[in-house]
């Protein structure tokens, strides 16, 4: 069964044990749960378009394409962004957060690096992956467990994101649909980043401290979770559990994770104090409409780029 954070089995040695309970006690969990996910608050449109003075905030993913036609195939005609560009870069837009499209084949998928998933929020997670799945595109697990788990629809929804399904598109890029229940919500919008590493929460931590992020509370043995300053909700790590060890992300499909950030100079003078060192240094993007940009990396090879000025680049492209 797919796991998700709001839905995972108890493994051995927790509290839990529903193997002796029978059959008729696990329906009856099911069953409340379903109720609990009437009474959750809905998910935010997007917590970003709804705080344009936030300081930081997801701008970008930075993907290598074997083919920016069949990329677009996916993210516009499957998914519905909205194909742009930003400075001469070709790109798909999906609110304020931009999916860049380099055509270069990458070195590998998503999965086996320390970056696991987009994630979007649709009014109903079912239909629209049916849609998407019958493109031609395919469904694939959330997180992968020692014990194993295979791809398919969810059996139960989460508390948190009612019915949610995981997807594959082009070389490999997954990204994640959880439902949006806010009022009259639009087709499709960005919701979260999502990492994975076997140092999870080390690594969620050291997003913290680069992104003046704060811990969000619920951290279990499998996920951990941060929440931007004027944002909210928008940074999940996954516990990498397999013995295969895990790769950086330069090369891979998605290469990179881009933050925009306001008043990005002083922001970058405050990094070495928090023991952190640019991988490349500030300087303007002529390719990206001279957009501002340095890349820092994490301890564990994922790159972050961090930018200013990528909306008014984009206003820009002809």
């Amino acid at each position: 069964m797919t796991t998700h954070r709001d839905t995972e089995t108890p493994r051995p040695g927790r509290k839990a044990n529903l193997g002796a309970l029978g059959a008729s006690v696990c329906r009856v969990v099911i069953t409340a749960v379903a109720v609990v996910v009437a009474s959750v608050p809905a998910v935010r449109v997007s917590a970003q378009l709804l705080n344009a003075a936030a300081p930081i905030r997801v701008g970008h993913y930075h993907l290598n394409v074997t083919s920016v036609d069949e990329h677009k195939k996916f993210w516009v005609d499957a998914l519905g962004g909205t194909a742009t560009k930003v400075g001469t870069v070709e790109a798909v837009r999906f609110g304020d957060v931009f999916l860049l499209l380099r055509p270069q084949k990458p070195t590998g998928a998503t999965r086996g690096t320390t970056f696991d998933h987009i994630g979007f929020a649709v009014p109903n997670v079912p239909e629209f992956a049916k849609q998407v799945v019958s493109k031609g595109y395919g469904r694939t697990v959330g997180r992968e467990t020692a014990a194993g788990a295979n791809a398919g629809t969810p059996a139960a929804p989460s508390p948190v994101y009612g019915r949610f399904e995981y997807l594959v598109g082009p070389d490999g890029a997954k990204i994640e649909l959880v439902t949006n229940m806010a009022p009259n919500p639009p087709p499709i919008v960005h919701h979260h980043v999502h990492f994975i590493n076997a140092q999870y929460v080390e690594m969620g931590r050291w997003f913290m401290n680069a992104l003046n992020a704060t811990e969000r509370p619920g951290t279990t043995d499998f996920f951990f979770g941060a929440d931007l300053p004027g944002i909210g909700y928008m940074l999940n790590f996954f516990h990498w559990e397999l013995k295969d060890a895990l790769v950086g992300t330069r090369g891979r499909a998605v290469d990179h994770v881009g933050f925009e950030v306001r008043n990005l100079k002083e922001f970058l003078g405050t990094l070495p104090a928090k023991g952190i060192t640019l991988t490349t240094p500030l300087a303007r993007d002529r390719a990206l409409g001279d957009v501002q940009s340095a890349t820092i990396t994490d301890p564990w090879g994922t790159v972050i780029e961090l930018t200013e000025g990528l909306e008014n680049a984009a206003k820009g492209a002809k």
